[in-house]
């Protein structure tokens, strides 16, 4: 009897254990977690891994993106206006004279001559001299002529030219500027040497009276001759 009743103490024993179990695991009862859950990151929060465990690369903008953040390229610096190009200089006129003819035993006649010197008469051979006043009066519309001292050969070239009180004035100008004594010659005008000859630009009325020769050693040597020249111009 008392083995019976062991048996019949364990069944019971067995019985309540089986309905607590059942007790437990019933609806009202909150299960055990099997595993820990990770806690979400924030919104916004990059997470410092990847799920295959490597480091998440960090967004980058692309180097040739040019949004809004990128520096614009600077423009080219904006010009006041055009430089103005300096004017360039006026070329002056070219000098010009008023045509003037006369006879050369008119410009010195040959009672004027012989007054001078009475072995100077006129040159048959004449040419002015290339570079010289007489040459340039001869360009100028004027008129050159030449004396030959028939005993020592010295000559005498002498020019006359005419122009109007603009141009007049410019070969005056240049006179001044070749310099030169302005005393002696008995009326406005230079006297200067140059190459072992004596040279003189005179000046009266309109008219540019240029001379060289050997023989003008001072300006007394040619003042008789520039004073016959002024009584004879018209």
């Amino acid at each position: 009897m008392t083995g019976v009743r062991g048996m019949h103490a364990a069944a019971v024993a067995l019985t309540v254990a089986l309905i607590a179990g059942c007790a437990a695991s019933g609806p009202g009862a909150v299960p055990e977690p099997s595993a820990s859950i990770p806690t979400p990151t924030s919104p916004g929060t990059s997470p410092s891994a990847t799920p295959g465990g490597s480091a998440a690369p960090s967004a980058s903008p692309d180097q040739g993106d040019s949004g809004p953040s990128a520096s614009p390229t600077p423009s080219a610096s904006p010009t006041s206006g055009a430089t103005p190009r300096p004017s360039a200089t006026a070329t002056p006129a070219a000098l010009t004279g008023i045509r003037f003819s006369i006879a050369c035993d008119r410009l010195l006649t040959p009672q004027d001559v012989y007054d001078y010197n009475p072995n100077v008469g006129a040159d048959p051979g004449y040419r002015a001299r290339a570079g010289s006043g007489p040459a340039r009066a001869i360009e100028l519309s004027g008129t050159a002529c030449g004396w030959l001292n028939q005993t020592s050969t010295q000559t005498y070239s002498i020019g006359v030219a005419r122009f109007d009180q603009a141009n007049l004035q410019r070969v005056k100008s240049a006179a001044a500027s070749a310099g030169g004594t302005t005393r002696g010659l008995g009326m406005e005008g230079y006297y200067r040497t140059e190459a072992g000859l004596g040279v003189v630009d005179a000046f009266t009325g309109p008219y540019w009276i240029t001379a060289e020769s050997s023989a003008f050693l001072e300006p007394a040597d040619v003042a008789p001759l520039l004073e016959a020249i002024r009584r004879n111009l018209p």
